[in-house]
C-alpha cells in the first residue's frame, strides 16, 4: 500500500504543475480510465465458459505486479469516478460473481497471495439454501474478515429485465435484507446476473438508494460511464488466455456520448439504429467496431452523418438473450474500447 500512495501524491504534484492549462486536464480525463476484471469460477474445467484455472490467473497477477498496475479495490475506484477525480494511470479492479465455492477455497487465495482487493457478488437464495458448490455464510464472515469486500448480486440470480418491476423490486429488497443480517453490511454496489439490464431496472435501483451497477459487457471505466451500467472484462478459459489479459488491461477507454436508443432492454426491435458521437480523439478511420447480431460476431458496417456521429448498420437482428457490440480504435500505440449488452426480449 505503502506503493500505491507514493504513486497518488507524484501523481497529484504532475496534476497540480499543469492545473493552469484547461487542454492538459481535458486530455488526462479523456484518456483517464479504470480496467475492472470479472471471474466466475476456479478450476472448475467442466464449466469453461465460467471457469479460470488458478495458474492463468496467478500469471495475470504477476504481470500487473511486474508491470507497476496499479491495483485498487472497487469501492477506491467508484469514489473517484463519482467525485470526478482522475484515475491514476493503469488503474485495475477486480471482482468476482456468484459466490462459487471454488472462488473461496482455490481463487480467492492467491489474490490474497498478491494482496489483490477483490469485491464478490452475492445471489442471496441458493447461499441461504446451503448449497455444495457456493460459499456458506460463515465463509462470507470469514472473506471479509480477510479483506474482502461483498456487492450485491440479487437474491435469485433471475433474468431480471424480463421480471414484472415489482417482483425485482421484492428480490432486490430481499437480497439488501438478508446480506444485513447475516453479514452486518449494506452493500451499495450491484452487478446484474448475466448482465442483463433495463431502464426499469437502473430507476429501481436509484431508488432503492444503490449507487453503482456493473454490466458484463467489456470496456473501460472513465468518468462519463452511466454509473448504473458499468462495464466489466469478463474473464474465462476462452477469453482469460494470458495474451488477451495483456491486450485488455492496457486498453484505453473509448469515450461516447449520446448514445441511442436509449432502452437496454429490447422487446420489439431486435435491429434497432444504433448510433453516437464519439469524443475521444481518433482518427476515424481506424475505427472497427463488431456485433453478435445473428448469432455469431461479424464486423460491422458504419456510416458517419452530417453532424459527424457514428451510425452502426447492423446486418441481422439480434438474437433473444444478449446483444452486444464492441468498437476499438487505434490511438497512436494505445487500443482504445467501448462496449455495450442490450438484453433481448
Amino acid at each position: 500500500m505503502q506503493l500505491f500512495k507514493l504513486k497518488n501524491i507524484k501523481f497529484y504534484i504532475f496534476f497540480f504543475i499543469f492545473i493552469f492549462s484547461d487542454n492538459v486536464i481535458a486530455e488526462i480525463l479523456d484518456k483517464s480510465g479504470a480496467n475492472v476484471f470479472m471471474y466466475h469460477r476456479f478450476d472448475e474445467s467442466k464449466y469453461p465458459s465460467t471457469n479460470t484455472d488458478t495458474k492463468e490467473l496467478e500469471s495475470h497477477l504477476i504481470y500487473l505486479k511486474e508491470n507497476n498496475f496499479n491495483i485498487e479495490a472497487i469501492n477506491e475506484i467508484l469514489d473517484k469516478k463519482e467525485n470526478k477525480k482522475p484515475f491514476l494511470p493503469n488503474t485495475v479492479g477486480f471482482t468476482v460473481d456468484d459466490a462459487f465455492l471454488s472462488f473461496y477455497k482455490n481463487g480467492w487465495p492467491i489474490f490474497k497471495k498478491y494482496n489483490v482487493p477483490v469485491t464478490l457478488f452475492v445471489s442471496t437464495d441458493i447461499v441461504n439454501e446451503s448449497h455444495w458448490n457456493y460459499m456458506s455464510w460463515e465463509d462470507l464472515r470469514e472473506f471479509i474478515n480477510q479483506g474482502g469486500s461483498i456487492g450485491l448480486h440479487s437474491a435469485s440470480h433471475a433474468h431480471l429485465a424480463s421480471y414484472d418491476i415489482l417482483d425485482v423490486k421484492k428480490d432486490l429488497i430481499s437480497s439488501v435484507e438478508v446480506i444485513k443480517k447475516e453479514l452486518s453490511i449494506t452493500p451499495k454496489i450491484f452487478a446484474y446476473p448475466f448482465g442483463e439490464a433495463s431502464n426499469d431496472i437502473i430507476n429501481l435501483l436509484r431508488s432503492l438508494k444503490i449507487d453503482f451497477a456493473f454490466g458484463q459487457h467489456s470496456g473501460v471505466i472513465h468518468q462519463d460511464s452511466n454509473k448504473y451500467y458499468l462495464p466489466r472484462f469478463a474473464l474465462n478459459e476462452n477469453y482469460g488466455k494470458l495474451e488477451r489479459f495483456i491486450f485488455s488491461v492496457n486498453t484505453k477507454p473509448l469515450v461516447v456520448k449520446n448514445f441511442l436508443p436509449k432502452e437496454i432492454y429490447l422487446t420489439n426491435n431486435r435491429k434497432p439504429k444504433i448510433e453516437f458521437d464519439i469524443i475521444s480523439k481518433i482518427n476515424k478511420g481506424s475505427l472497427n467496431c463488431f456485433s453478435n447480431s445473428g448469432g455469431k460476431w461479424r464486423n460491422i458496417d458504419f456510416s458517419i452523418n452530417e453532424k459527424n456521429q457514428i451510425i452502426l448498420n447492423l446486418i441481422e437482428p439480434f438474437l433473444s438473450g444478449r446483444g452486444k457490440i464492441n468498437c476499438t480504435a487505434k490511438d497512436n500505440n494505445n487500443w482504445l474500447w467501448f462496449g455495450h449488452q442490450f438484453t433481448v426480449q
